[in-house]
């Protein structure tokens, strides 16, 4: 049994914490209570939001076991970002990683023999090589701590088998506790580390509400994505800002898109097709940005540790609500008002997450904690709650009535012409400024992409609704707009 600790001193000294969250010092607690136990290996799922300080939970620890801890990661960007904290916080570690040579792990190994590091990074992969296996097996481990635990479920299972091969590995090394951190979790992922990991047998649960206070979730539906985040992205108070794309060319061509009508701005796309030093110069140089925005694949979104990201837009929706959290979790880490928007036009699949965000009357906060099967005690932010649509839909409006009053015999790019260089009397206030041609052509082909348009033989059409009652319909995903002969 480790002699008592001043727990809340520990993390002054080390991490620089006037004090630890309640959540923080019952965890650090029962960690340090069991270490050097007699009893068998405890196994611990803590799940904790985005931001609540997860990582202390175990850092601290690691500082007073008696063993070494074993960190596991599944994605390289957060081992980097582990390895940098660490580092500047002058805590030893070492990271065993694919690409090293037989010469830089037997020196890793030289390094924990003589108990100079006491803490390893590295990944599921890794820890299943049977040199390192063996090689760690040698050493007492008071800690093995599985980071953002929830991918063991959600991944192992698939593409990424060694994760859920982890549990025999784990059955016959000489470790005290298992410790299991997310911070979403669902029935389903207890259930999933309980037979994966834990040998059927049911963990201790420590678990925090998902809820982000400060946190505000909004809905955009728009003809044009490109134009709704350089709309969002214009005010200074949304950066820096994290804009999640759904694949890695989507990724890219959302970056060059927004770079071409916003070229002052700091800009650049991430996802696991880079190379590897390429991900990591960017992942240092989006923690240096004040006004950055990044476009990146959900692989990037549990590496970041940038605490200030004002906005997470979500370009595409992710498949899941549990998904949708660890997204929307980047920002506000500081503890100050962010904003998570989610963009919609129309080609969305229809998914629990669909429905929630197109909802007028149900509060989108209450609806995702309930899918985690959490209540809430109040709301502190969204478009239903608020009254209030966090979007700006004029420039919508002036495509949608030029739509109306020219004859769609016009070929898209002639009538985006008209609207771009002419000019028309209904768009001198400016409300078309920041549109650019290719960004109207794409609202006018989602306005016929989805039955909003019909031929007009050379006609003027007309319009049985007006801008602003096509606005609301498109708003509560009722298309309900005709053009008419």
């Amino acid at each position: 049994m480790q002699p008592k600790i001043d727990i809340n001193l520990l993390a002054k000294e080390r991490f620089g914490i006037p004090t630890l969250r309640p959540y923080q010092q019952l965890v650090i607690q029962r960690i340090l209570e069991l270490d050097g136990s007699e009893s068998d290996h405890e196994g611990v799922v803590v799940t904790l939001p985005t931001g609540s300080g997860k990582s202390i939970c175990f850092m601290l620890p690691a500082l007073v076991v008696e063993g070494l801890t074993i960190i596991v990661y599944p994605l390289l960007s957060l081992m980097n970002d582990q390895i940098r904290r660490f580092t500047e916080r002058g805590i030893g570690c070492v990271c065993i990683q694919g690409g090293q040579t037989p010469a830089e792990r037997n020196a890793l190994f030289a390094s924990l023999a003589d108990k100079r590091p006491r803490i390893v990074v590295t990944n599921a992969e890794c820890l299943a090589q049977g040199s390192v296996f063996t090689a760690l097996a040698r050493f007492p481990i008071s800690l093995l701590v599985l980071d953002e635990a929830h991918t063991i479920v959600r991944w192992g299972e698939g593409f990424r088998p060694a994760m859920a091969s982890l549990g025999p590995i784990i059955a016959h090394l000489p470790l005290r506790q298992i410790l299991c951190f997310t911070a979403t979790a669902d029935e389903q992922i207890i259930k999933g580390l309980s037979r994966l990991i834990f040998s059927g047998e049911q963990p201790h649960l420590v678990r925090g509400s998902s809820d982000r206070q400060n946190i505000s979730y909004h809905a955009i539906h728009t003809l044009c994505k490109e134009q709704a985040i350089t709309s969002l992205l214009q005010d200074p108070a949304h950066r820096p800002a994290l804009v999640f794309c759904s694949t890695r060319e989507k990724t890219k061509l959302a970056c060059l898109s927004f770079l071409l009508s916003n070229p002052s701005l700091p800009c650049r796309y991430y996802h696991a097709g880079l190379g590897k030093e390429e991900r990591k110069a960017l992942e240092a140089w989006y923690q240096k940005q004040e006004q950055g925005v990044l476009f990146a694949t959900n692989a990037f979104g549990m590496g970041v540790d940038k605490k200030s990201i004002r906005m997470v837009i979500h370009h595409d929706l992710p498949s899941d609500v549990l998904s949708f959290l660890q997204e929307s979790g980047r920002a506000g880490r500081d503890g100050n008002p962010a904003r998570s928007v989610v963009l919609m036009d129309g080609d969305e699949t229809p998914s629990e997450l669909f429905s929630l965000f197109s909802s007028t009357s149900m509060c989108f906060r209450s609806a995702l904690l309930k899918s985690l099967g959490e209540t809430m005690e109040s709301c502190s932010g969204c478009d239903v709650c608020n009254h209030t649509q966090f979007r700006s839909r004029e420039g919508e409006q002036v495509i949608m009535r030029c739509v109306a009053l020219h004859p769609f015999s016009y070929s898209i790019h002639a009538l985006a012409s008209f609207l771009q260089v002419r000019k028309p009397w209904y768009a001198d206030s400016g409300l078309l400024d920041t549109w650019r041609e290719r960004e109207i052509q794409s609202a006018i082909r989602n306005l016929a992409k989805h039955g909003m348009l019909s031929s007009t033989k050379g006609k003027v059409p007309k319009l049985y609704l007006s801008p602003s009652q096509w606005v609301a319909h498109l708003t509560a995903r009722r298309y309900a707009l005709t053009m008419k002969v």
